[in-house]
């Protein structure tokens, strides 16, 4: 009998596969846009019926997909919990106020009653402690309504008062399998509370409670914030950690993290799942073996020659005109132009003013997008982004951070030690930001630089 736990590919959310003598169970189920991906796996691996799907807590990159599988397949049980009503934030980092906080109880409700029309509902509570597929016996930790529980508690520093976000009151799992222990942190948090004991560094409370090293750790909150400390690595030693993210964003923003884990396993494997999803099989004597899965294709960059620079401007303005970045006139804003394949050769314009440098950025021989560097520019080693884009059909699957990767390590090897953009666009700024890039206002207009430049 197979028992195997399939991590599909995935970056700042979850999607996982249980498999146990040819019974299937999902926890959590992504953005609501890997439905088709999802669908196809399991397409793939002839699933037709899902014995239970299991949401950790309601941020839409852990219950995205929920609605399309529930109508594509029969589930025996969904396993929700439910949305406290009382966050600070909406899981993406922006505040939450009270009419947000309405709609996603709304939102829940609604969820709800689908899992309960199509499905059979169970609402995650202190009385739901365990849940099982064949030799997979799953302890759930943070089955309460912990944000709640604090805001009622008149004995709480936070009663009536909003002071926490829904990762709060993530559930994790633990199971042993054949003598393969697992742990999935889902987004559960350890933030010290000693004012508020019970839920004082949850899981450092949970890895007292599990007691033991661990084989197999799904790193919570993608390896962002407050995850761990000394103790709680002290005692689960993981051996394999999967970390569903960007890698570079892991590395960078959240290096703190990686050092502590690297620090309790010197001899344990980092997994990042955003280029390539993992299966695990377990075998009966705790042996674990793992495969890849669907993994994406390398990008590249290469710098454009002279005989493509009318290809790359007339690429420039079709992205601009798809992005709505044209000026009134129909023309493309101030650009460096080339002074001629001559000097461009040299890298100046034959006054000693350095010429911006054109890449295509490729993927399976075919450009996916293209961008605009200036180089040296305000200083030394310092490389001006003027324009960078993926092509609109091409978008998704993270092209634009493999682009931007495949990019910087390019320029890194012709001589640049920092970069430099300008934006204003929240959603773009957000983009940058995964990086590692820093905002400082400057002019009226933002400025963006890395705090360092990762190896090539």
């Amino acid at each position: 009998m197979r028992n195997a736990i399939h991590f599909l590919r995935a970056a700042w959310c979850d999607i996982i596969l249980v498999e146990s003598g040819g019974k299937y169970a999902m926890i959590d189920t992504g953005m609501a846009e890997h439905a088709d991906r999802i669908i196809a796996y399991l397409d793939r691996l002839r699933v037709t019926h899902l014995e239970w799907i299991l949401i950790t807590h309601f941020h839409r990159d852990h219950y995205g997909s929920l609605p399309a599988l529930l109508e594509k397949y029969p589930v025996d049980r969904v396993y929700m919990k439910k949305f406290s009503g009382l966050v600070i934030n909406d899981g993406a980092g922006h505040p939450a106020d009270q009419a947000f906080n309405d709609a996603e109880i709304q939102k829940c409700e609604q969820m709800c009653a689908l899992c309960g029309e199509v499905s059979s509902l169970t609402v995650i509570d202190a009385s739901v402690d365990r849940v099982q597929l064949g030799d997979f016996d799953f302890r759930i930790f943070g089955n309460t309504d912990a944000i709640r529980e604090m805001y009622e508690d008149p004995a709480s520093p936070w009663y009536h008062e909003i002071h926490f976000g829904e990762n709060t009151n993530s559930v994790a799992l633990y199971a042993l399998v054949g003598g393969t222990a697992i742990y999935l942190g889902a987004d559960a948090q350890n933030d010290a509370l000693p004012e508020y004991p019970r839920y004082d560094r949850q899981n450092a409370r949970y890895a007292r409670e599990i007691g033991r090293k661990i084989d197999l750790y799904k790193v919570p909150h993608h390896g962002c914030g407050h995850l761990f400390d000394e103790e709680t690595l002290r005692i689960l030693q993981p051996q394999v950690s999967l970390v569903t993210n960007w890698d570079w964003t892991w590395n960078r923003n959240f290096a703190a993290n990686r050092d502590l884990l690297r620090a309790a396993s010197p001899e344990g494997e980092i997994l990042v799942t955003d280029r390539c999803g993992y299966v695990f099989t377990l075998g009966p004597d705790g042996q674990m073996t793992r495969e890849t899965l669907d993994p994406l294709p390398t990008v590249s960059a290469v710098e454009v020659n002279p005989e493509e620079q009318a290809d790359f401007q007339a690429a420039r303005k079709q992205h601009l005109a798809e992005d709505g970045i044209l000026l009134d006139d129909g023309t493309m804003p101030v650009c460096y132009t080339c002074g001629g394949c001559r000097q461009a050769a040299s890298g100046t314009d034959g006054n000693g003013a350095h010429l911006p440098r054109r890449f295509w950025l490729i993927r399976e021989g075919k450009r996916i997008g293209a961008a605009l560097v200036l180089p040296d520019d305000p200083e030394p080693g310092c490389w001006h982004i003027l324009d960078f884009w993926v092509f609109k059909p091409l978008r998704g699957r993270g092209a634009g951070h493999f682009c931007y990767e495949a990019l910087e390590k390019l320029c890194v090897s012709l001589g640049a030690k920092s970069f430099l953009l300008r934006c204003e666009k929240e959603t773009v700024i957000r983009f940058w930001r995964a990086f590692g890039f820093r905002q400082t206002e400057e002019g009226g207009s933002f400025r963006l630089i890395p705090p360092e430049i990762c190896p090539g």
